[in-house]
């Protein structure tokens, strides 16, 4: 009977290693295949690579760009990308005038082909249409799953620093960046809104922001203070 056991136990052990080895053969396999297949950093494949590779790596930075039309920086964006934006650390959203597709004839970086929203609406500047375009882009991020940092960006923005520095301070901290404050010349409060929004709440900023992914959600999916400025 111990024999038996034995010989028992040895199989188990047998099957065990066979599996373990089938499966660290399947892991090598599938890290020699994406390695080999997403090395080519050339323009012409970037846009074909980046959706997978964002499946791949759960820390993903979006860049949303709010624009007028087009984006008369791209040529800036684009040395931004190429010279070490790895493409499975970035997504690229635009929300562009219904209908502006961004294509070889629009744009001269390809990082940019087929990234405008196709939900995208007219927006006034000072009107709650731009909020509303703003929500739009945070929700088309929100989608995908690896995005976790969020950048909203104007087509007169520009990278002052290199893709991996932003990468890593973004990375490093669990905070959002926001531009508010108190200006007590601010004169765009309207008493309207004091039973949502009380004047001691009312701030000053910039709308250019980036935000960790709670965050990004409570923008995208507000029902409360973004209805005030719709009415206004």
């Amino acid at each position: 009977m111990r024999k038996r056991g034995q010989n028992g136990l040895w199989v188990i052990w047998k099957v065990a290693a066979v599996v373990s080895f089938f499966i660290y053969l399947l892991i090598a396999l599938v890290r020699i295949y994406y390695y080999y297949y997403y090395s080519d950093d050339s323009d012409d494949d970037v846009n074909n690579n980046v959706d997978l590779l964002q499946q791949v790596n759960p820390r993903v930075v979006a860049f949303m760009f709010l624009v007028r039309r087009d984006l008369p920086l791209d040529f800036l964006w684009h040395t931004f990308f190429l010279q070490n934006g790895d493409a499975a650390n970035y997504s690229i959203y635009i929300h562009s005038e219904p209908g502006f597709v961004f294509d070889e004839t629009s744009t001269r970086s390809t990082f940019f082909y087929g990234r405008q929203l196709t939900n995208s609406i007219k927006v006034a500047w000072g009107q709650s249409t731009m909020i509303e375009a703003e929500r739009l882009l945070l929700r088309a991020a929100l989608q995908n799953p690896a995005n976790q940092r969020f950048i909203l960006l104007s087509d007169s923005c520009v990278p002052l620093y290199n893709f991996s520095y932003i990468y890593n301070y973004l990375m490093g901290s669990s905070k959002s960046f926001v531009d508010s404050f108190l200006d007590m010349k601010e004169g765009r409060y309207n008493p309207r809104m004091s039973s949502v929004i009380p004047m001691r709440k009312w701030r000053k900023g910039s709308q250019w922001i980036a935000l960790i992914r709670s965050h990004a959600k409570v923008v995208a999916y507000d029902d409360i203070v973004f209805p005030v400025f719709k009415k206004l």
